[in-house]
């Protein structure tokens, strides 16, 4: 066995495991911080003198202000009946980020043991499924990561301008682990191949 092509891959994978680990006090802490709790909107309803047809009725503000925790969900401080659930997209991020690391760190892994283990196959083919491999454990993960920490420092945290860059570079990422997938079963098929051809000879 020779991880020569490959041990970039199981490095890299190792050492994202362990990075997403360490953040993972922080993860859990989410759970009884202001920041990452859903919260409540107060919707303000004209009747229009109270009129019996509801489709005349007509949402005019919708109002936010100080909340309170009641049953797990942060509430304003307005007419219980009035309250709208809101969910907070950035206590699931927190979550996802080290989940989604994790499954590409082990997926780039896997990659670096085949194109490593499969000497018989074409160079190239192994070049490429390593490389992207690493390209896609990099990429994937670092829109959760600007949107859990962004959202940890500061509470007021919008994805601002930089959403537009790190959207299309997850989405970069995730092709280019399903392509060196691809690329790491055309290697292991055309491994074992030949290396049955050689024995055969």
């Amino acid at each position: 066995m020779n991880l020569s092509m490959g041990n970039k891959n199981v490095v890299l994978g190792l050492l994202v495991i362990i990075l997403f680990l360490t953040m993972s006090v922080h993860i859990e802490r989410t759970a009884s911080q202001h920041g990452f709790h859903a919260k409540a909107a107060a919707a303000v309803v004209d009747t229009k003198n109270n009129s019996p047809n509801l489709l005349e009725h007509q949402i005019t503000d919708v109002r936010k202000g100080p909340a309170y925790r009641t049953g797990g969900i942060y509430f304003t401080n307005y007419y219980a009946a009035s309250y709208v659930p809101v969910p907070n997209n950035f206590y699931f991020t927190a979550y996802n980020m080290r989940l989604n690391a994790w499954i590409f760190a082990l997926l780039g892994i896997a990659v670096g043991f085949i194109v490593g283990v499969q000497r018989q196959a074409s160079m190239v083919l192994r070049q490429w499924a390593s490389w992207l491999a690493v390209l896609a454990v990099i990429l994937y993960p670092i829109r959760d990561v600007y949107f859990f920490w962004g959202r940890w420092m500061s509470e007021s945290f919008s994805g601002g301008w930089v959403s537009q860059v790190v959207y299309p570079m997850k989405f970069l990422g995730g092709t280019a682990m399903g392509v060196a997938l691809l690329l790491a079963l055309v290697v292991f098929v055309q491994g074992a191949k030949n290396s049955r051809e050689d024995v055969k000879a």
